[in-house]
């Protein structure tokens, strides 16, 4: 349950733990859906066709760039021209998010902040205010069950959706969205992280 009285990012208490084997804990294996891992997960039966047909119109191009990329409307290079204080790199990420939530395009942002007691370890969490996307600036090493904020973000009535999220929680969000029941979901990718933990760091 999320106090949203609470000012700041709300960082639920998440349920279960990653499946064991291949599992990067995308968050999917926490949901109560103990079926929705064989629906969505890449590494079990993956559908690009299906998913790329749903989510742009048309499939990946293998004679092109899309070969490496998947479907691409249009491929840009960009950076903020002043730095944001505390990025990784310049801070678009977070930027990008917090401009959805300023122009009212999205309820919440599901994203991981630095944990308190290990700035490396994600901790998965919700935002809802532009300013606090600035606490997620940085990378992060390792899994972070991101999607497992599903269920309390939705619980707390957040029906339009941004996920900064790595290519299997990605391709994961998109496989299950047709029945989440969500009016809009926006997904800013972000390279894979390392397949690991932050012990094993």
């Amino acid at each position: 349950m999320l106090d949203q009285f609470r000012p700041g990012p709300q960082i639920p208490i998440l349920p279960g733990a990653p499946r064991d084997g291949l599992c990067t804990d995308c968050g999917v294996s926490r949901l109560g859906d103990g079926r929705a891992c064989g629906r969505a997960c890449q590494f079990i039966a993956p559908d690009y066709p299906t998913l790329e047909a749903r989510a742009h119109g048309r499939n990946a191009n293998p004679d092109t760039d899309e070969a490496f990329f998947g479907v691409i409307h249009s491929m840009l290079r960009a950076r903020l021209t002043n730095p944001a204080p505390g990025a990784q790199w310049t801070g678009i990420t977070t930027s990008l998010a917090a401009r959805l939530l300023e122009h009212g395009l999205v309820d919440a942002v599901l994203t991981v902040l630095p944990d308190p007691a290990d700035r490396w370890k994600p901790l998965p969490a919700i935002i809802t205010n532009p300013a606090d996307m600035a606490k997620a600036r940085g990378m992060r090493m390792g899994w972070a069950p991101t999607l497992a904020l599903l269920e309390p973000a939705r619980a707390a009535g957040h029906k339009r959706l941004a996920m900064i999220g790595i290519p299997c929680q990605t391709y994961a969000l998109r496989a299950l969205e047709t029945e989440l029941g969500l009016d809009a979901l926006y997904i800013i990718g972000t390279p894979c992280s390392d397949n690991t933990t932050t012990e094993n760091f």
